[in-house]
């Protein structure tokens, strides 16, 4: 379903949502907290397990067909582990709404980026940049900020995407 540029760029905003933007980190943000390392462990552990549950899940998605059909979702359905199917559920619905409703339609489309993993987790690349820099320099998470930190990481995921690492 996901094979163009731009199906991955919608998928790319879904996958960002569900293992970064929609979690408690939007209470930090309605706070504007001063952001600091401890944050970033905060934050980094929720990223890091829900990146996990991409990596298992991204290969049977990939398989959904976007026509919808309840026969697409029972023939996947089949080929997860039977313990991981609510999970798998779980993470189907939230990145199908996701992608359908188009979250963040309107941020500035993502751009590819370098990925050197250098044996670093997904989550350590994907929190790498803007989020740690702003988390080093005590950067207040304002609105200003999270578009800042939003753009970049957009760029990290859709570039681990594009080139594989999900697969």
């Amino acid at each position: 379903m996901f094979n163009s540029e731009e199906e991955k760029r919608k998928l790319s905003l879904a996958i960002v949502h569900y293992a970064y933007r929609n979690t408690v980190i939007e209470d930090y943000h309605s706070y504007g907290i001063k952001m600091d390392m401890n944050f970033y462990k905060k934050i980094y552990k929720i990223v890091h397990t829900k990146l996990a549950n991409v990596k298992n899940f991204h290969r049977y998605v990939n398989l959904f067909d976007a026509t919808g059909r309840k026969e697409d979702f029972e023939n996947i359905i089949k080929l997860v582990p039977e313990e991981q199917h609510f999970k798998f559920m779980r993470y189907f619905a939230d990145i199908m709404y996701m992608y359908k409703d188009q979250f963040g339609w309107e941020w500035e489309p993502a751009k590819l980026i370098d990925v050197n993993l250098d044996n670093k987790s997904y989550a350590n690349f994907v929190l790498s940049g803007n989020f740690l820099e702003s988390c080093k320099n005590g950067i207040i998470l304002d609105d200003k900020t999270m578009c800042y930190i939003n753009k970049d990481i957009n760029n990290r995921i859709f570039s681990l995407l594009i080139n594989g690492y999900f697969d």
